[in-house]
């Protein structure tokens, strides 16, 4: 493994990690770095968090395939991992993917 990898090993290491909580109906108050698995735990539907920006937005991301934008989502090792990746469009516009319970960033080009 080259030096920047190597970095980039050790910097995931301190990114705070996101748990997940299946529920039936979305809560009142959200906590913070929690993503909300919506809907029966056979069948869910969403999934909500809170923005890991800091903005304090409601992001939900649709999980039904008849609906579109669809995103889904794998537990692996007890870590959530989402795909695509969640580009907010409207706000504070940020881009990122949740892997292994952590936000990965996507670098904004100009």
């Amino acid at each position: 493994m080259n030096f920047i990898g190597k970095v980039t090993k050790l910097l995931n290491k301190f990114k705070p990690e996101y748990k997940f909580l299946n529920v039936e109906e979305l809560p009142e108050n959200l906590k913070d770095r929690v993503i909300y698995i919506i809907g029966r735990q056979e069948q869910p539907w969403l999934l909500a968090f809170m923005c890991p920006c800091g903005c304090k937005d409601l992001i939900q991301l649709n999980l039904l395939k008849e609906a579109q934008p669809c995103w889904s989502f794998k537990i692996r090792n007890n870590k959530l991992n989402i795909f695509p990746s969640i580009r907010r469009i409207k706000s504070c516009k940020s881009h990122f993917f949740i892997r292994n319970g952590k936000i990965d960033w996507i670098k904004k080009y100009h």
